[in-house]
C-alpha cells in the first residue's frame, strides 16, 4: 500500500538512492515508459547520465499510453532523458509457445525472456547491474514475473530503496515530468483469460478498443476477452460519465472494433 512522506522525507529518501546509483557506477533500465521507470530513469539522469542505459522492448504486449511514453521520453529532444543512451530491442512473445498457452506461468516466460534479452545489451555494454521499475508496493508480491527477475538476478533499486508509486508521482511532477500522473498500466496479455491461448489478432482487438476509449477521454481502462465477446472496465472516478452500461455509441463502436458482442454492463477496475 502506497505510503505519503513530507518533503523531508522524500529528500532523504532520494538522497539514499542516489547514493546507491553513485556507488554502483552504471546501472541498465528496463524501461517501458510506465511511472516507475520513468522515475528511476529520471534519478539516473540527476546523478549518473553518461552512465545510464535505457534498454527499450519493443513488444506487441505493451499498451499503446505506454509505448508512447516511452518513445515521447527517450526520442524527443530536450528531455531530461537526452543525456542517456537508449537502446530498443524487437521481443515478440508470440514467437515463443510458453508465453502463447497463457498458462499460471506466462508471466514467468514472459519477463524472463524479456529481460535475458535485456542483461545481453547491458553486458554487450559493459554494465552488470540491471534493474527493473519494482518499488516497495511490489515488495510482497509473490507473482511469476518477480521470480524470473531474482532468477536473473535482476535488482529492483526503488524497492531497494524503499520508494512507493505516490512518493514518485510526487517527485515527477515537481520535475516537470507531464506524464506524473499516467495511470498504472498491465501487459495487453492480461485483459486475455488465463488459460486462452494469446495471439496477434486478439491483441489488435484489445489495443483497437481501448485505444478508442482513450480517444473519448478515458484514462485507466481493460478491455477483457472473453469466449464469449468482450468486457469494458473503467475506474471508479470514470463511471460518473457512463452510469452503469456502455453508452449505445460506444457499444456500437467498440463491436466494430472487436468484431464481436460487447456487454453494456461496465465494471470497476481496479476491482
Amino acid at each position: 500500500m502506497a505510503t505519503h512522506s513530507d518533503g523531508g522525507d522524500l529528500e532523504n529518501k532520494l538522497a539514499r538512492l542516489e547514493e546507491l546509483l553513485q556507488s554502483l557506477g552504471s546501472v541498465a533500465v528496463g524501461f517501458s515508459g510506465g511511472v516507475d521507470s520513468t522515475f528511476l530513469a529520471a534519478a539516473c539522469a540527476r546523478v549518473i547520465p553518461g552512465s545510464t542505459l535505457l534498454v527499450r522492448l519493443d513488444t506487441p504486449f505493451a499498451s499503446t499510453p505506454e509505448r508512447e511514453s516511452s518513445c515521447e521520453l527517450t526520442v524527443l529532444p530536450n528531455t531530461p532523458f537526452e543525456s542517456l543512451s537508449v537502446v530498443t530491442i524487437p521481443f515478440d512473445p508470440l514467437e515463443d509457445e510458453r508465453i502463447v498457452r497463457n498458462d499460471a506461468d506466462r508471466c514467468y516466460w514472459c519477463k524472463r525472456a524479456g529481460f535475458s534479452r535485456i542483461i545481453e545489451a547491458a553486458h554487450a555494454r559493459g554494465i552488470e547491474v540491471v534493474t527493473d521499475g519494482s518499488n516497495a508496493d511490489d515488495e510482497y508480491d509473490d507473482r511469476p514475473g518477480m521470480r524470473a527477475l531474482h532468477e536473473l538476478g535482476v535488482r529492483s533499486l526503488l524497492m531497494e530503496t524503499g520508494w512507493h508509486k505516490a512518493e514518485e508521482r510526487a517527485l515527477l511532477r515537481a520535475w516537470g515530468f507531464a506524464r506524473w500522473d499516467m495511470p498504472a498500466g498491465a501487459c495487453l496479455a492480461t485483459r486475455v483469460r488465463t488459460g486462452e491461448g494469446i495471439t496477434g489478432a486478439k491483441l489488435s482487438v484489445v489495443r483497437a478498443c481501448e485505444d478508442y476509449l482513450h480517444e473519448q477521454g478515458f484514462r485507466q481502462v481493460r478491455a477483457r476477452l472473453s469466449t464469449s465477446g468482450l468486457k469494458i472496465e473503467l475506474a471508479k472516478s470514470e463511471r460518473a460519465r457512463t452510469g452503469e452500461e456502455l453508452p449505445a455509441d460506444m457499444r456500437a463502436e467498440l463491436e466494430r472494433r472487436a468484431g464481436r458482442p460487447v456487454d453494456p454492463r461496465l465494471s470497476c477496475y481496479p476491482r
